[in-house]
């Protein structure tokens, strides 16, 4: 029990040590930057290491205090009891976690300064998670029982670097060099605590090891190429298919049955499948039945197919030539869904999947002569009931999702929007200010009001004749009539632009800064007198007849050039740009994550690292242009949306996977490869 005298001890001891454990970061960290570390030698930027020195000599303090002030937060936030499912059916955008690119890079963050406190401290992690097992009277070691855990610090100095004035570029060095820093100190704190702990007269709970069997290593033989499975029969010997097959198999009754009706078949046409073939289904039944990633119940279910199945391969050549056959898509379905329910509170949610099943399966098993048409209606059924699953889960959200399938509206509109802006500011004459402010904030404010109101709806009109409203009112009158007409066209253009202003809750100051410079240039041209504009030269006019004749997309081509001339070098990202096999490999990576990401389907069980844990998410539900992502966790059904990069960001750092990056019928086939290989060595 962990609220005992002994462990709250234990949590009010090792608190007291966190100021200590901050000064010497500090110090430990300022004397690395000033060392001539080879490593140091490399930063792209040598302005960043004076950057970082100066600010934790001048913010020291602070930045002491905030890394304390987030260890405690976290470790109490570690304590506290895991909140219960949401049921309320109004649940806003806000109140979700949004994990946006910015969110996705501090994952990152935090998960490398995990790593590298785990590989230094691996030896005095084990022994301070064994005390923190005996202090809350547990049998059996858990990582979560240490409230101290590599995570709680790595989210804390990350935290606590964002809290200080520093660049990010310089706030990047710092984690880098600082993340070392505190892996080397929390080996030591581990080790003081485990001896503080020791002279207590506690002693550690004992270290049993686990033996995790290894997965099957990934053979050459890929299932999901037609005919990979009967591809097995040309590089299996028959003898050393059928001396393995059947006396202790589940299913030899209906085995040997099927090959003695084989060899006594006197009819010119053949059957499907051979007797060899026969033996390398059963043979791959045999390796689902041992494969440790498979549910218990989940085995069952195969084992009991696996009649069904022989059946439907002897007279069903497809079996062997497409994994897409209903049979094995029904089984890599059933087994990968179930998967996702592997953790202890999970289990009430896969006893309702296998009661669901039951039937089914039944039905699949006492049918005399099944066929794939039975194993598709059973398939269609466990797609909808997941479907079904995903929905309910969904309810409380609906409002959120229903938010988020705007949002993917205004990220569809937004380029074309944006685009179209810059084709007319082109051929316009008109400030910085207003530049911005057209190819931004009115650009948000067009791709909300279209995305919730359709791009024909008399208010998506509105706000796009502002736009040439706006840009005509900031044109000289010549005349009085000029003028006149542009009095008359203010009141409603500043009342339009005010309302758009407000739909996408532009701050205060920016709507007063555009409407202030509008005023001044308004009230300006309307005091103004027109001038008589002087007859043109003759240059002028051949000037005035080239302009003319230029294509179209010129001033749209040279409003790109122009946007790229003006890019403010302070505001580009400091991490080097990559050239040749760096840039081609990390091109290679994005084109992989952005595939992964393609080929996510509802109902897709994935590992996610978030808040630096790592959490098993049901996929629900995708937005149309799947720019957004609804994820239900594996604890406390707390949901998690994610945009589109920063999944791929999470899945190029390795810090997002498939909870199955292999099915059930592939890792049948390599570890049935792997035994045979094996037993060719003996």
């Amino acid at each position: 029990m962990a609220d005992n005298p002994y462990y709250r001890k234990h949590l009010q001891d090792t608190l007291g040590q966190c100021p200590l454990l901050a000064a010497q970061w500090v110090d430990e960290t300022m004397a690395t930057l000033r060392s001539s570390s080879p490593e140091l030698t490399l930063a792209t930027d040598r302005n960043l290491l004076f950057q970082v020195q100066e600010t934790l000599l001048t913010q020291r303090r602070k930045l002491e205090d905030r890394l304390v002030f987030h260890i405690q937060a976290e470790v109490e936030s570690s304590q506290a009891s895991t909140p219960s499912p949401t049921r309320i059916d109004q649940i806003r955008l806000d109140q979700l976690t949004l994990v946006d690119e910015s969110e996705a890079e501090r994952e990152i963050e935090i998960s490398r300064t995990v790593q590298l406190i785990d590989l230094e401290a691996e030896w005095e992690l084990r022994e301070m998670q064994a005390y923190a097992a005996t202090l809350q009277g547990e049998t059996r070691l858990r990582a979560d029982a240490n409230v101290f855990r590599p995570a709680v610090f790595a989210k804390a100095l990350s935290l606590a670097t964002s809290d200080i004035d520093l660049a990010p570029g310089a706030r990047n060095l710092l984690l880098r060099i600082g993340g070392r820093v505190f892996a080397s100190l929390l080996k030591a704190f581990y080790a003081e605590t485990c001896a503080r702990l020791k002279s207590q007269g506690l002693a550690p709970l004992a270290y049993q090891a686990v033996t995790q069997p290894k997965p099957p290593r990934v053979s050459d033989v890929n299932v999901t190429q037609p005919g990979a499975l009967q591809s097995l029969l040309n590089r299996i010997p028959a003898r050393q298919l059928m001396d393995q097959v059947m006396p202790a198999s589940m299913v030899s009754a209906t085995l040997d049955h099927a090959m003695h009706n084989l060899q006594q078949q006197r009819m010119p046409t053949q059957p499907a499948v051979d007797v060899q073939a026969l033996a390398l289904l059963s043979r791959l039944f045999e390796q689902m039945s041992k494969d440790q990633a498979v549910q218990p119940d989940v085995k069952r279910v195969i084992d009991r197919l696996q009649p069904s199945v022989l059946k439907v391969a002897m007279k069903d050549p497809r079996i062997l030539r497409s994994h897409q056959h209903p049979a094995w898509r029904l089984i890599n379905e059933v087994a990968s869904h179930a998967n996702g329910y592997a953790a202890d509170e999970q289990q009430v949610s896969l006893s309702a999947f296998m009661r669901f099943l039951e039937p089914l399966v039944r039905q699949l098993v006492e049918h005399p002569k099944p066929q794939a048409a039975q194993f598709e209606d059973a398939l269609q059924k466990v797609q909808t009931y997941i479907e079904q699953q995903s929905q309910q889960e969904l309810q409380p959200t609906r409002q959120a999702v229903a938010e988020l399938e705007m949002a993917d509206q205004r990220h569809a509109l937004r380029p074309i929007l944006k685009q179209q802006i810059a084709h007319q500011l082109a051929a316009t004459k008109v400030s910085e200010r207003v530049k911005d402010f057209l190819g931004g904030a009115w650009v948000d404010v067009l791709a909300h009001t279209m995305a919730t109101q359709g791009e024909d709806s008399p208010e998506a009109q509105d706000m796009l004749s502002t736009v040439d409203d706006l840009l005509l009112s900031l044109q000289r009158p010549e005349s009085q009539a000029d003028r006149d007409t542009l009095r008359k066209l203010l009141p409603s253009l500043i009342e339009r632009l005010q309302r758009g202003m407000a739909l996408i809750n532009l701050p205060q100051g920016q709507r007063d800064a555009i409407l202030d410079e509008l005023m001044i240039i308004h009230s300006r041209y309307l005091r103004s007198t027109g001038r008589v504009r002087p007859e043109p030269t003759p240059e002028e006019l051949v000037r005035q007849m080239q302009e003319e004749m230029e294509p179209d997309d010129e001033p749209f081509e040279y409003a790109l050039r122009r946007q790229v001339l003006d890019t403010n070098v302070g505001s580009l990202p400091t991490v080097p740009l990559s050239f040749g096999d760096d840039a081609q490999n990390q091109q290679t990576a994005d084109t992989a994550a952005a595939e992964w990401i393609d080929s996510l389907q509802k109902g897709s069980w994935c590992k996610l690292l978030l808040q630096g844990k790592w959490t098993s998410a049901h996929l629900l539900w995708f937005s149309a242009n799947r720019q957004f992502f609804m994820f239900s966790s594996d604890h406390a059904g707390r949901m998690h949306s994610l945009t589109h990069r920063a999944l791929e960001r999470l899945r190029s750092e390795g810090l997002a996977t498939s909870l199955e990056e292999r099915n059930v019928m592939q890792r049948a086939v390599d570890s049935l490869l792997q035994d045979l290989d094996t037993q060719a060595g003996d």
